[in-house]
Formats: structure tokens, C-alpha cells, sequence
């Protein structure tokens, strides 16, 4: 566990670096027309275009949740988190699955920030919607940079659910997928950006907190991906999350 914890770290650290040193420099001007595009409620995750939004709205509600019933512990439990999130489903009295539905949740976290790309490969999708997961997975790499404020993120992310609606070549079927996938980036990008925000402004503080949320983020899409499930990407979301807090006291 220790060897993958430092594995899931070094990458997400490379991505970063890799990100800094070859996407362009977004000039000012080009975040002030994604400001203007971007709706009055640019600074809150709702996109009520997205049939899907839903999905994201939920999984902030589990993720919070979870973060809240898990104890405390030295290591990343999986196990634990589970168990929170099928309390959460008894809670609201949803259909509850069963504990083997989230048995690949670690295999998943680590495939989707080993190479989320490798993931979409191999999942049975035809291969337009296999392109525009990929879209949607370089499109919240090049969003890491910690100077965009939430609003640039979302409304890059509401253009792309936009493209999404109106691609002919997708099927009903596989723009739900990506809607999904969509949604749950939105919303969870805004849940890990506002929950790690630092008490103080401090760069080295602020990189952290960006490879926490790229972790937690690229494990949401991966997640939701694979399983088509807000209950399964939200234990998704929170385990990457503590697989790189306690690799990063």
C-alpha cells in the first residue's frame, strides 16, 4: 500500500509539473471571455442545462457525508468509506447496493490516476464517446493550474457539456455517460477546491491542495465512468483524497 500511495503521489506531482511546462499560458483576457460566458451563478456548480446535474449535486452530498462519518484513522480505509456511503443510502432511503458493487474502488482510484486515459481505452464504449471522455479527463488536467478561479473552470467545463449535447455522433446512451462524468467533475472540482482552501495564502500550501484535488477529481470521473455510479464515484473521490493526505503530512 505504501509503494502505491507513493506511486498515485509521484504521478499527480509529474501531472502537475508536465501541465505547468507544456499547456499555454491562458492569457488574461481569454478568463475574462470564460467569465462573461459563464452564468450569474458562476460561482456555485449548477448547470440546470446538463439533464444530468443532479449526479453532481448528490455526490457532494455523499462526499461530505462521508468525510464526516469516517473515523479516524493512520492509513486510507476503503472499507470505511464504503460503510459511509451505505449508511448515507439507508439515510435517504435509497436502494442500497451491496458491498461488492464498490470491491473495484481501489483498483479504480489507482488506474484512473496511473492513466485515466488507459481507463476510457478499456472500457466498452464506442469510440466517440471514448473521445469525449478523453476531452473531458485533458480538459480538468489543463484546469489544475491552482490561478483559475472556479468560475473559468466551470464555465470550460459547461462549454464542453455543451459540445457534449450537441454531438450528432454520440448516442442517447453515451451522452448521459458524459454528462454524468461531467457533472460530477463540476461539482467535485468546486467541493475540493472550497474544502482545501487555505486558512492563509501560501504557494507551497496551495500546490498540495491542488494535488489533493486532482487526485480526488481524477478519481470522480474515473468512477463515475466505469460504474455510472454518484454512490461508487464519491467512495472513488474520497479514498484518492486520503491516499494522498496521508502520503502528504
Amino acid at each position: 500500500m505504501k509503494s502505491q500511495i507513493l506511486m498515485l503521489l509521484a504521478f499527480i506531482i509529474s501531472l502537475s509539473a508536465c501541465k505547468k511546462d507544456n499547456a499555454p499560458v491562458k492569457a488574461d483576457s481569454q478568463e475574462k471571455t470564460m467569465l462573461l460566458r459563464s452564468a450569474s451563478d458562476a460561482t456555485t456548480p449548477e448547470n440546470t442545462a446538463n439533464a444530468y446535474d443532479s449526479i453532481g449535486y448528490w455526490h457532494n452530498q455523499i462526499v461530505a457525508y462521508v468525510e464526516n462519518c469516517k473515523p479516524v484513522t493512520e492509513t486510507p480505509d476503503v472499507e470505511a468509506s464504503t460503510q459511509c456511503v451505505l449508511r448515507f443510502c439507508r439515510e435517504m432511503q435509497w436502494p442500497e447496493p451491496s458491498v461488492s458493487f464498490f470491491s473495484t474502488v481501489e483498483q479504480t482510484v489507482n488506474q484512473s490516476n496511473e492513466s485515466i486515459e488507459n481507463l476510457i481505452a478499456n472500457c466498452p464504449y464506442e469510440k466517440p464517446l471514448k473521445a469525449a471522455l478523453d476531452s473531458l479527463a485533458h480538459l480538468i488536467k489543463g484546469l489544475s493550474d491552482s490561478d483559475s478561479p472556479y468560475p473559468v473552470i466551470k464555465a470550460a467545463i459547461v462549454d464542453f457539456e455543451r459540445t457534449v449535447m450537441q454531438d450528432k455522433q454520440l448516442t442517447p446512451e453515451g451522452r448521459a455517460i458524459a454528462l454524468k462524468a461531467a457533472s460530477v467533475a463540476r461539482y467535485s472540482i468546486y467541493y475540493w477546491i472550497n474544502t482545501l482552501q487555505p486558512p492563509v495564502p501560501s504557494a507551497a500550501f496551495k500546490f498540495k491542495n491542488i494535488v489533493k484535488w486532482i487526485a480526488a477529481v481524477t478519481s470522480d470521473i474515473g468512477g463515475a465512468i466505469v460504474s455510472g455510479s454518484v454512490e461508487y464515484a464519491a467512495d472513488c473521490s474520497t479514498y484518492a483524497y486520503d491516499l494522498v493526505t496521508y502520503s502528504m503530512p
